[in-house]
């Protein structure tokens, strides 16, 4: 028997050659590229032969970028951008007004991050093994404006037309990095994490330090914010109308970051348009006072945010020192309310606790409140009839005993008992020393409970009060899992 081995043609074998050569090129686009960007005086921008453990070219295999535009597209066919310590912004304004003229831009950022991944691989930029990396919305600015309340949009990174960062794709993880200026996500499967986030724009005239925005269709979703910190909002339209995070359109987990010193609400759910069968979850985060805009600053407030979004939920957060800690304002005349669940939070010295407006539908339930100071309100609701309000299970003390429940501007309830009798709300709720660790704190583990607390019965968030339900909890950031740059206080 015998066995004919056939030879292939030479346009067999030049056929061959370009499958090969094509199926390289496609492994090493979906593979683990890993590009970086580095503006040290000595790089060779574009170079092929970068070392990351010398920092350097020549005898490395890496390429790197000393522009930032150039690393975010270099994103599209990579997998990893990682950004070498160092402050990154455009090289001048001049760059800026070439590429966009006179028009304010509110979309792009200096760090404009466009690059689609996938469910199963996601993209990554992130500060190479926790360097400070900054970026800048204005070169040359390298501080938080003085005056927030300044509206002439000179001062500092603020108000730079352009954000520091946008993120407009989708599957994209953004990490460790320090921010002068605005971030700007308008894509969907988002997560920022480990950031510290500074300094708010114009977008809107809000004056966010993080816009969730976009003019697509079905919004913005699946967004993760998570262990950042957020700070220095500035002037938007008004302390009731601004935000440090501001959502329209969007859906979102916004989970243990902490928010200090901004301008209006830390948090703004503005409007949840396309938003049908998602929830946004607000968790585990510590809410700080600040010094900035202290009468009108509230940690979560609401805009019209039942319009579609089916759920929101408000859970095992630390509202300290703010002047309101929740507020909920309904959707517009005709839109079906939907509903705010606000449950195991704790309130330490708000001016207000939890306030709510028009047709808001608020379901607070374990949470715990606490004063020490004269004439601050648990609550302050405005609905009339009361069916937009189910509160119940929660826990209140005050140190002085003057305590107030307000409705419809007056206060309705100087004990909890009179409450109960006004309003039939809170009828299993109880007043009780929390028994903080530490009561005179300021810090997140300072509101911890002493013992194990049995506070309520029968409810169905269990019978413990407030954020710390186990004691285990991690409230506010979590450092040990990301690099967090900390600005001076």
């Amino acid at each position: 028997m015998m066995c004919w081995l056939r030879i292939p043609s030479r346009m067999t074998v030049y056929t061959i050659a370009q499958t090969l050569i094509l199926a390289l090129l496609v492994a090493k686009s979906s593979g683990e590229d890993t590009v970086f960007l580095d503006h040290q005086v000595d790089i060779l921008d574009g170079s092929t032969t970068y070392d990351p453990n010398t920092r350097s070219c020549g005898q490395g295999g890496h390429i790197v970028f000393t522009k930032l535009d150039e690393a975010a597209r270099a994103l599209v066919s990579a997998d990893n951008l990682y950004i070498r310590s160092g402050t990154y912004s455009r090289k001048s304004v001049g760059d800026y007004l070439e590429v966009h003229g006179n028009k304010v831009n509110y979309w792009t950022g200096a760090l404009a991050v466009d690059a689609m991944g996938r469910p199963e691989k996601r993209k990554l930029v992130c500060a190479y093994k926790g360097e400070i990396v900054v970026i800048q919305a204005k070169p040359g600015a390298s501080h938080y404006n003085p005056d927030p309340s300044d509206r002439t949009f000179k001062r500092s990174s603020h108000y730079y037309p352009q954000p520091a960062v946008s993120i407009g794709g989708a599957y994209v993880d953004v990490r460790g990095l320090k921010t002068y200026g605005q971030v700007v996500i308008s894509g969907h499967d988002i997560a920022i994490e480990g950031c510290d986030l500074g300094g708010g724009g114009p977008h809107m005239n809000q004056g966010q330090v993080v816009a969730i925005n976009s003019n697509k269709p079905g919004g913005v979703y699946n967004v993760v914010v998570r262990n950042n910190r957020i700070h220095h909002s500035c002037w938007g339209e008004s302390a009731q109308n601004g935000a440090a995070l501001m959502g329209y359109n969007f859906s979102a987990i916004i989970e243990n970051n902490e928010f200090y010193d901004n301008y209006g609400a830390d948090i703004r759910l503005k409007d949840t348009g396309g938003q049908q069968g998602r929830a946004t979850i607000v968790r585990h985060n510590f809410f700080g006072p600040t010094a900035i805009c202290p009468k009108g600053n509230t940690g979560v407030g609401g805009m019209n945010q039942d319009k579609d979004i089916d759920r929101i939920l408000i859970h095992n957060n630390i509202f300290y020192k703010k002047a309101a800690g929740v507020s909920c304002d309904g959707p517009p005349p005709g839109s079906p309310p939907k509903g705010m669940f606000v449950y195991n939070n704790t309130f330490v010295e708000c001016d207000v606790d939890l306030t709510e407006w028009t047709n808001a539908v608020i379901r607070a339930h374990n949470n715990l409140f606490y004063h020490s100071q004269k004439t601050r309100r648990f609550y302050d609701i405005q609905s009339n009839p009361w069916s937009q309000l189910s509160a119940d299970h929660n826990q209140f003390f005050s140190t002085t005993g003057d305590t107030q429940w307000r409705h419809l501007y007056r206060n309705k309830g100087s004990t909890l008992n009179a409450w109960q009798q006004y309003s039939g709300k809170d009828m299993h709720s109880v007043e009780k020393d929390p028994q903080f660790v530490n009561p005179a704190g300021s810090r997140p583990g300072d509101f911890r409970r002493k013992g194990n607390p049995n506070d309520v019965i029968g409810s169905p968030y269990g019978s413990v009060c407030g954020a710390y339900v186990t004691g285990d909890e991690i409230i506010g950031t979590r450092p040990e899992q990301a690099n967090l740059q900390t600005e001076k206080r």
